[in-house]
């Protein structure tokens, strides 16, 4: 199995080939190349570690030490990005790995990049922009490390979508397609850390694994779909750029892994399920271990629905930030269709149960959106 290159494509087109049927793509350099951190980052096609100092050496930021498994992850250490920088210098053989760095929330005054117009309908930053989450987060990062840093295998969270941007040097790709989690899962429920080095006795069917394996050059953006685990590999001195998103295309998605999640829950604390305050406890521990329960579920949903339906009667000032080809009439309308979907489903779920109501009262503001539209 290959990745598919475009080095040019609209947005319209995107989504037809890519996002619609959830596979992968490779972007071109083209269409970052306007990008200031590619300019300002990079000196001799390495990074500017000067001008990285300058704009956040004082920032704290998450670095992952590479050799050292802690759990299904690697363990990971807070510290100054300015410590980081020199200790990436000093010290090379411990694989020090800058991860999941809200860089954005550094510099309110520096702009490092735009979203592409083919990755602008990003639900979950419009999100948590709105201040309305409890937590106040975002889901955009920046990831630095040297030769040999890496990521382990895992899903993207939420099962979301991810696009990863390589502002210099390249990275090794491993990308699974869905629906092959029981060659890399074991008996009792764990899977695989690291695809190039396992116990061929704990994963007997790995070797069946159906993958992509490609190697993104600087300026290059891959599209992660939902689903999709994958494992990556830094190759020379490497930058990048992430968002974790999502939008109506994979809302079914995050729903899915919702659910599946709390089945598990639900079986880990099945030997108190008749307690008083079951269905509580239990959305607490969906909260604990996926990071979001049913409720939040709903809020996101929620607050996205409002904004379309706002789009319907005028022009939504939040949805200014998509591209004009996801704010057009048709595609408002689609993304409304595609969330009563996933209300439907929410309807049915008995889990949902205290969000009925709620849930009900949505759906029937949507039909009667779309019904109208239906008649003009």
């Amino acid at each position: 199995m290959e990745i598919e290159r475009r080095d040019t494509l609209s947005v319209n087109d995107f989504v037809r080939e890519f996002l619609e049927p959830n596979v992968p793509v490779l972007l071109g350099p083209s269409f970052t190349q306007s990008w200031p951190a590619r300019a300002d980052w990079v000196v001799d096609g390495g990074p500017n570690f000067a001008r990285l100092q300058q704009l956040y050496g004082e920032e704290q930021v998450q670095v992952a030490e590479c050799d050292k498994v802690y759990f299904s992850d690697q363990k990971r250490t807070d510290m100054r990005f300015g410590d980081f920088i020199d200790q990436w210098h000093r010290h090379p053989e411990r694989k020090l790995y800058c991860k999941d760095w809200h860089f954005t929330r550094s510099s309110t005054e520096y702009t490092a990049y735009t979203p592409l117009p083919q990755l602008s309908d990003d639900w979950i930053n419009i999100y948590y922009d709105s201040g309305i989450p409890e937590q106040h987060d975002d889901y955009r990062f920046c990831y630095l490390g040297g030769h040999g840093t890496w990521t382990p295998f895992h899903e993207d969270v939420y099962r979301s979508y991810s696009w990863s941007a390589n502002i210099c040097g390249k990275k090794r790709w491993i990308l699974v397609p869905p629906g092959q989690n029981h060659l890399f899962t074991d008996s009792v429920g764990n899977w695989v850390y690291n695809l190039n080095q396992y116990d061929k006795a704990q994963f007997p069917q790995l070797h069946k694994l159906r993958r992509i394996e490609f190697i993104q050059r600087e300026g290059e953006t891959v599209f992660v779909p939902s689903g999709w685990w994958h494992q990556v590999e830094n190759i020379g001195n490497t930058i990048s750029i992430n968002h974790n998103w999502a939008n109506e295309f994979n809302l079914r998605f995050l729903y899915e892994r919702l659910a599946s999640d709390m089945e598990a829950v639900q079986y880990a604390l099945r030997d108190v399920c008749d307690m008083d305050g079951f269905e509580e406890h239990a959305q607490l521990v969906l909260r604990a271990d996926s990071g979001i329960d049913y409720r939040g579920f709903f809020s996101f949903v929620n607050y996205m629905a409002q904004l379309y339906l706002t789009q319907v009667a005028g022009e939504c000032q939040e949805l200014g930030r998509l591209d004009g080809y996801f704010r057009a009439q048709s595609s408002v309308y689609r993304a409304l269709q595609m969330v009563d979907h996933v209300l439907e489903l929410l309807a049915h779920d008995k889990v949902a149960s205290m969000i009925k109501d709620r849930v009900d009262q949505l759906r029937r503001r949507i039909s009667h959106a779309v019904t109208r539209h239906k008649q003009l």
